[in-house]
């Protein structure tokens, strides 16, 4: 994600906070925060919510689809990765495709909770427990409330797989995503922090 990019998502003080995050990893000190957000699922108001928007667009993705993604974002190892969840059985993927092109992009995953991959840190969940994650929009299609319609997109797809609640993690700095988890019913039920100093990897809640 280039410089401008950062900005039109993270505003002005957490993306100065980003880069003094950046700095930090770059003599071996690696730390973030996260807002672990959950949804009891309630169907009855997810379908009122729905009702807002349109899903006309929205498809389910196979692996070809993420061939149409802006090649910055999706690399070789990130199709590597994307590859072993459809394998798995356990992530289904959705998206919008416009003009042949991947725009927007997400998972709901019933594997195990999963903080981000250099921490090394994943939990089982129970049997009626999901989470959503990897949501990535195309720079010029943000400000489209993608977001917020595929949150309930995919909360409505759990319910469809039995689940009751959906579990999703948000950087603190994503003060955007954080606020349209907010609107999609989500609540925050902890905040946890991961400090990595070399190979010593910390966590507090």
């Amino acid at each position: 994600m280039n410089i401008k990019a950062k900005f039109k998502q993270y505003g002005l003080k957490s993306s100065c906070s980003r880069s003094l995050k950046f700095l930090l990893r770059r003599i071996g000190i690696d730390y973030e925060s996260y807002y672990l957000m959950v949804n009891r699922i309630d169907i009855d108001e997810i379908n009122r919510k729905m009702e807002k928007f349109d899903f006309s667009d929205v498809e389910e993705l196979s692996l070809s689809d993420f061939e149409k993604g802006d090649p910055n974002d999706f690399t070789a190892s990130k199709f590597e990765l994307i590859k072993s969840r459809f394998e798995s059985g356990k992530y289904w993927a959705f998206g919008i495709i416009k003009n042949d092109m991947l725009v927007y992009s997400c998972w709901i995953n019933t594997a195990e909770l999963q903080f981000p991959t250099r921490f090394f840190k994943r939990f089982p969940f129970r049997a009626d427990e999901g989470l959503l994650q990897d949501a990535y929009c195309h720079p010029d299609y943000r400000g489209k409330k993608y977001h917020s319609k595929m949150n309930l997109y995919r909360l409505f797809k759990l319910y469809e797989l039995k689940k009751k609640k959906a579990i999703v993690i948000v950087l603190n700095d994503n003060i955007p995503a954080f606020k349209s988890q907010l609107k999609s019913g989500f609540i925050v039920e902890n905040k946890i922090t991961f400090l990595k100093i070399l190979n010593r990897i910390f966590l507090f809640d």
